[in-house]
């Protein structure tokens, strides 16, 4: 999908009372969200090969629902940053606590830049990527401790 075709879509939405659109062709997919103050979004999906790795970040992710914490996936096919800028701290490690919201890292995707909230409230157990890695859409990044 072109960069032409998403501005067409999100053109769509705004100033109308639309939240959300999805569009597929193929496979690609693609949603654009309109949150509660008007910021624009858009998550893209396409079929790829899963690498060992992300496959055992899932595993990780499972394990932690399974022991009542949080999974923060990615909602975009991209790369994810841990920080504003290369020369600036990350934005949580572990143990970092945090609030529901709360900017925790960035994937850029399609040279847009797309902040990572947190989904709870509670304590960073694990950071699953590195600055600069690759990340697909609903790939976990981060494990949150609701309890800690």
């Amino acid at each position: 999908m072109k960069i032409d075709d998403i501005k067409e879509l999100i053109e769509l939405i705004e100033g109308k009372d639309i939240v959300e659109i999805e569009y597929s062709s193929g496979d690609e997919k693609i949603r654009i969200t309109r949150s509660a103050t008007g910021a624009v979004r858009h998550e893209q999906k396409a079929r790829s090969a899963e690498p060992a790795d992300a496959k055992q970040e899932a595993v990780a992710a499972e394990i932690a629902a399974e022991s009542g914490m949080v999974s923060v996936n990615s909602p975009f096919v991209g790369t994810f940053y841990c920080a504003p800028s290369p020369s600036e701290k990350p934005f949580v490690d572990i143990g970092t606590r945090v609030k529901k919201g709360q900017t925790i890292g960035i994937v850029e995707a399609m040279k847009l830049m797309n902040t990572i909230e947190a989904d709870a409230d509670g304590t960073i157990k694990q950071v699953l990527k590195k600055d600069g890695d690759p990340v697909e859409f609903g790939e976990p990044l981060f494990i949150i401790d609701p309890a800690g």
